[in-house]
């Protein structure tokens, strides 16, 4: 009886061992074996292995999409799954579909376990240099897009790269998009009790992004943006000299229409004046040279007006 539990312990464990080893271990199935090749499949191989040799400073789409239609040309007409076999003494050839899915699979796979890798590589030397071209970004951002959708990335390890490379372009397309706002900053509220906003955040963004190094050490070698920030500052206290010159334009010959110097100093010069004072340096923080041009050209036109006005009064009372 001794001997009968024994041998039960001993069978239990055994299971035991055996259920956890199935558990841990998965179960693959038989080993694959690859189909046999023909001059249609090692043509196809060739290319890849031609297309994984290109220079990284030119994309290679069409090289893709060139070995790409060849193989669905070749599936489609049954060429990948041509094998030989013995009549006799006479060879012959016979179209397997079995092995030209299998063929499809296996070179598209091959194709894309190429091609992708390249593409990451072509776009990450683009990023590296300091002239980014709009075709080149419209490219790399369309491609990105594709290639991250197909069923065979999981198997190249590229998730992280493809990651990395929209990160990049998300970058890029937040400095760009604030430096064509602030380029096109649109205020047009021209009326006389109006003031030109405050845009000291902007030249505040503009000064960090710099400071950060754009934030991104790719998008910090883009000449476009690194010559586009700097220029914020002038930028705007361009729009707010602008601004300020039509609104003195506008409003400085209304003396003719005010009874009396009086009225149009309180109505017109006076909140005119606090408006052109208002156009500090402190806020630009532009050249000396460049502030005191722009200060002077609308103070000047404005005192012009106030002068035409007095000249004015003083002949109507006369």
């Amino acid at each position: 009886m001794k001997a009968v539990k024994i041998i039960l312990a001993i069978v239990v464990v055994a299971l035991i061992g055996f259920f956890s080893w199935k558990w841990c271990v998965p179960d693959d199935g038989p080993p694959k074996t690859k189909p046999p090749t023909n001059q249609y499949t090692i043509e196809i191989q060739r290319k890849i292995d031609t297309l994984g040799k290109m220079p990284k400073n030119t994309f290679c789409k069409e090289n893709y999409q060139n070995i790409q239609s060849s193989i669905e040309e070749f599936y489609k007409n049954g060429s990948l799954g041509l094998t030989s076999y013995k009549d006799g003494t006479i060879y012959k050839e016979k179209k397997d579909a079995n092995i030209n899915n299998q063929w499809k699979e296996i070179l598209s796979k091959n194709l894309y376990s190429v091609y992708a890798p390249k593409f990451v590589e072509q776009a990450m030397y683009v990023f590296s240099r300091s002239e980014w071209k709009n075709d080149d970004l419209t490219f790399i951002r369309s491609e990105a897009k594709i290639l991250k959708s197909s069923t065979y990335l999981g198997s190249t390890g590229l998730v992280t790269s493809f990651n990395d490379i929209n990160s990049i372009l998300a970058k890029y397309d937040e400095i760009n998009n604030f430096i064509n706002a602030c380029k096109g900053y649109p205020y047009s509220n021209y009326n006389l009790e109006s003031t030109f906003p405050d845009v000291s955040e902007k030249i505040h963004k503009s000064r960090a992004y710099i400071k950060n190094n754009l934030d991104n050490s790719y998008v910090n070698n883009c000449t476009r943006l690194k010559e586009g920030l700097p220029a914020i500052p002038k930028i705007l206290f361009d729009k707010h000299k602008s601004y300020l010159t039509k609104k003195i334009n506008a409003y400085g010959v209304e003396y003719s229409n005010l009874p009396s110097q009086s009225d149009y100093s309180t109505g017109i010069y006076t909140p005119l004046k606090n408006q052109v004072d208002a156009l500090n340096n402190d806020i630009y923080g532009i050249g000396n040279d460049v502030y005191e041009n722009g200060y002077d050209s609308v103070y000047n036109l404005l005192s012009k007006y106030n002068h035409d006005a007095i000249n004015y009064y003083r002949k109507k009372r006369n």
